[in-house]
């Protein structure tokens, strides 16, 4: 899909959020972990590359690209602009407080009525992970060689790198807002628009300069971001960071979740992303991040 589409479609969904009618038709989302958006409503689905009602914008992008060396790959790309920082949520299987408790992706995202959904960090995968979601802190302890994503009230992204030390700060507030949610996979690919080159900071199994299925989360400018992952041959982070800039050299932050074969990406229920696995074999996982819809029609 063209840019310049993309962008007019952008600019009517701020006219539609900018008046005083469409503001009454947007609800305020409880922030708890299983409510969930309103449902989708499918006249505003324009066939299966975008969706968009008052609230929400989801432009979906899927294209080959040749890389430095020669080789080609697939890239998915969800770009999603939301009218209130709410309705960039997280959710878990069976509450961030059960550990080990996993399921289908699929399974949460019909649950809370996602637009966008993909996997989290698999928070409680690894004893270093610090949990806050929705608000809650469900573990305050976190190891000292992780980058963390910090997602605030306004819905944008801080990025705490390893060598800041994160595990020693305050992580419910940064900048004096409040924050939603936190995400501690990593590492940070790109903080406040200039390229992060120390990748070291990620659990074991990320193997940066390998080449793996990988999922990537972006804020491109305010209430608006970037969801990519890649094809089953898989990248090198730095391969899909030079991607990511590619697309969008605009884009702010960009931080890299659970790949392999957790890299499923799903628009409207359903998963856009080749893996490596048939769609039943994909792994189960504990949490999800989504993008759901605020709008309430009459």
């Amino acid at each position: 899909m063209k840019h310049t589409r993309i962008l007019a479609a952008l600019l009517a969904l701020l006219m539609l959020v900018g008046s005083g009618s469409a503001f009454a038709e947007i609800l305020k989302l409880p922030m708890d972990d299983f409510t969930g958006g309103t449902k989708p409503q499918r006249r505003y689905e324009i066939g299966l590359m975008e969706y968009e009602d008052p609230s929400i914008l989801v432009t979906r992008q899927s294209e080959r690209m040749t890389l430095a060396d020669g080789k080609e790959t697939r890239i998915y790309v969800l770009r999603v602009k939301i009218a209130d920082p709410g309705q960039l949520r997280t959710t878990s299987m069976q509450g961030f407080d059960k550990i080990g408790r996993i399921g289908a992706v699929e399974v949460m995202s019909n649950r809370v009525n996602a637009v966008v959904a993909f996997g989290g960090d698999y928070y409680c995968g690894d004893a270093k992970r610090f949990v806050l979601r929705q608000s809650t802190v469900y573990k305050e302890t976190m190891g000292s060689d992780l980058d963390l994503l910090l997602i605030d009230e306004d819905g944008d992204f801080n990025i705490i790198l390893a060598e800041e030390h994160p595990e020693e700060m305050d992580k419910t507030q940064v900048n004096g807002k409040k924050v939603v949610n936190a995400l501690c996979f990593g590492p940070a690919l790109i903080k406040d628009g200039q390229k992060n080159t120390n990748l070291n900071s990620a659990p074991t199994h990320c193997n940066p300069e390998e080449m793996h299925e990988r999922l990537v989360f972006c804020q491109i400018g305010p209430l608006e971001y970037m969801v990519v992952a890649c094809a089953h041959r898989g990248l090198t982070l730095p391969e899909i960071t030079d991607i990511i800039m590619t697309l969008e050299p605009n884009v702010q932050q960009a931080y890299n979740l659970d790949g392999g074969i957790s890299t499923q990406l799903l628009f409207l229920g359903r998963r856009i992303n080749n893996t490596s696995r048939a769609p039943e074999d994909n792994r189960k996982l504990v949490d999800i991040v989504y993008f759901a819809s605020a709008y309430q029609p009459d």
